[in-house]
């Protein structure tokens, strides 16, 4: 190794001024490293032992020089017709041949860097989890102050860089398809965590979803990490969370936007603070949000060629998303990540039909967890209940399988001397009992229209149901069972008054007994109002709003009802006397939503009492 310096001589040149030779003297030095002649001897004398300084030396210019374009190539060049010599003990040398910048460099450089890589994990697959530890560190951002994406659109570095990972992977996994599982193995160790940045998130998620193009063999296997840490992220960020860092920001923008100075804003002002507003501000839900927009791109243009659906491609993401939902989604109590089949189901109604096949079937497998089969009756209700694209005739053939299983459950009950009286017990039962309530008073205008459907209702025997000694009336949510008794009150269908005054008195204290608490369902709606403000674009019109009947809060007299035809919701207030929580209510979240510190569900309260005539 030699070290070039420029020095100036002391005695100044009869062609150069004063002037001139003194600026030259006040430039600072220029050092630089040259790189070795022989580099195959420097490899070798390290191995011997012979002069370990010199490999030191290199190792040291390669990690912290900036080779230029040239010195880069030739150092290449070495090292491939040394590339069997790059066994176990040059790990140092690979790292540091690893770290380089090279994906900004010129076509040529670009180039030889690839064929080095390859040529090394060919001739010595052990470097294989190392090199693909280093390629997938250039799936995150070259700064961590990197703004995101504009409109979720990569920029133009970003992609260069990624494209020219892609490459080699795609070499590597087409010369050594084993090295699969390597591959996933770094995947998943270098994934961002959740506290980092959304730009970490968006582009890694990006790169990760390049893969399935070229490796369909992993592609579930990546669905599975990234939903995975999707759920992580939907789990951290709750519904009252999201709600309530929303009201502190608007708060905030509303002092910074002149609340507190008049101040005149341009109409492109205004339509900037407009769009500011419609962005997610939690920040992990923004990050959420960002990685279920590609999510959303990603399965519609999986299904999709030239925006035409092809079955095949269909087929393949539904059993890909399937399996995921199965292992990841159902099992847990999240808000947005199950959205990602909502909308999968949206492109045919044969996969609708699929998906809700395949949940009811797992409510009434007997093998199947109660806790299972609780959370499957939940998406099948949620689902028939708020999609746009379901078909009449499913809607009242998984009504009719609800009432069935109902009925048998209660035969095999009332064949007992004797019935259990620990809800947890029947919790199955009363899930699905509740389901059946909920589906009827949420979508009751579709059900209910035309004499042919009311005749398909009354042959649901729901008098049976609700006079039925398990009594479900009193372990279902109170806002679905208000809901309930005022649909089949008005259709003629049931009437349960009656047994929810009885209720009301059997939980009624008792002196020296204390409280009598009444135990109900654990509420869980899957489907209810998706926060998320970018993706919601892909989720909103394939959403149904329903407005639900309730009566409002004036007397609290219980043997006088009146029939409203629409459902409305009650913002209720403290204060009784007041109108103002007399609101438009359309199911904003389903009722009984509340807040837990095991599930982290809504808060909302909701009183359903009885008008005067």
């Amino acid at each position: 190794m030699s070290i070039v310096s420029s020095r100036v001589s002391s005695v100044a040149s009869i062609l150069k001024t004063p002037g001139s030779r003194s600026s030259l003297l006040d430039q600072p030095k220029r050092i630089r490293f040259k790189l070795p002649d022989d580099f195959r001897n420097v490899l070798l004398n390290f191995e011997t032992g012979a002069d370990n300084q010199m490999y030191k030396d290199l190792v040291c210019i390669i990690r912290d020089s900036n080779l230029k374009d040239n010195e880069l190539l030739s150092l290449l060049s070495d090292v491939q017709q040394c590339i069997t010599l790059l066994n176990e003990r040059h790990r140092l040398l690979i790292e540091a041949l690893l770290n380089i910048s090279w994906t900004d460099r010129s076509l040529e450089v670009t180039t030889a860097y690839k064929r080095f890589v390859e040529e090394l994990l060919v001739a010595h697959v052990y470097h294989s989890k190392f090199v693909m530890d280093k390629l997938i560190q250039k799936f995150k951002p070259v700064n961590s102050s990197d703004p995101e994406w504009e409109n979720g659109k990569p920029r133009s570095e970003d992609l260069q860089r990624l494209n020219h990972v892609h490459d080699i992977l795609q070499r590597f996994l087409h010369v050594i398809p084993m090295c699969q599982d390597v591959l996933m193995q770094s995947l998943a160790s270098a994934y961002p965590h959740m506290s980092l940045g959304t730009h970490s998130h968006e582009l890694y998620v990006y790169a990760l979803l390049q893969i399935t193009e070229y490796a369909p063999k992993i592609r579930r296997a990546i669905l599975h990490l990234i939903v995975h840490r999707l759920v992580e992220l939907d789990a951290n960020a709750s519904p009252s969370d999201i709600h309530s860092y929303e009201e502190d920001n608007e708060d905030e923008a509303m002092e910074e936007d002149g609340a507190i100075f008049n101040l005149e804003i341009s109409q492109d002002e205004k339509l900037a603070t407009n769009e500011r507003k419609r962005e997610t501000k939690h920040p992990i839900a923004r990050t959420l949000d960002v990685c279920m927009e590609q999510m959303f791109i990603f399965i519609y243009n999986s299904c999709h060629v030239n925006e035409k659906l092809e079955i095949d491609l269909l087929k393949t993401i539904y059993n890909d998303l399937l399996n995921i939902f199965e292992e990841l989604i159902l099992p847990t109590c999240g808000h947005h990540v199950q959205y990602l089949l909502f909308y999968l189901c949206s492109f045919r109604t044969a996969v609708v039909e699929a998906f809700v096949k395949f949940l009811w079937q797992k409510v009434s497998n007997p093998n199947v967890p109660h806790f299972l089969r609780q959370q499957a009756v939940a998406y099948v209700v949620g689902l028939l209940a708020r999609a746009t694209f379901i078909p009449l005739n499913l809607l009242q053939g998984i009504l009719a399988e609800m009432a069935n299983w109902i009925h048998s459950y209660i035969y095999s009950q009332d064949s007992l001397e004797c019935v259990n009286n620990d809800i947890r017990v029947h919790i199955v039962f009363y899930s699905i009992c509740q389901g059946l309530f909920y589906l009827l008073a949420f979508r009751h205008k579709e059900i209910m229209n035309g004499r042919k459907n009311l005749l398909f209702l009354q042959g649901l025997n729901l008098n049976k149901i609700v006079s039925c000694r398990l009594n479900p009336l009193k372990v279902c949510q109170s806002a679905v069972v208000q809901n309930f008794a005022a649909v089949t009150r008005k259709y003629q269908l049931a009437y349960c008054y009656t047994v929810i005054e009885h209720n009301s008195r059997s939980n009624l204290p008792v002196y020296n007994m204390g409280n009598i608490m009444t135990i109900t369902l654990e509420p869980f709606f899957p489907f209810d109002p998706y926060l998320l403000a970018r993706s919601e674009q892909r989720i909103i019109h394939l959403y149904y709003n329903s407005q639900c009947m309730t009566l409002n809060v004036e007397s609290k007299k219980t043997n006088q009802y009146e029939d409203d035809d629409d459902f409305i919701d009650e913002s209720f207030s403290s204060d009784t006397n007041s109108h103002s929580y007399l609101e438009k209510f359309s199911y904003g979240t389903s009722p009984g939503f509340v807040h837990t510190t095991k599930r982290q569900f809504y808060v909302s309260n909701f009183v359903f009492n009885i008008r005067n005539n």
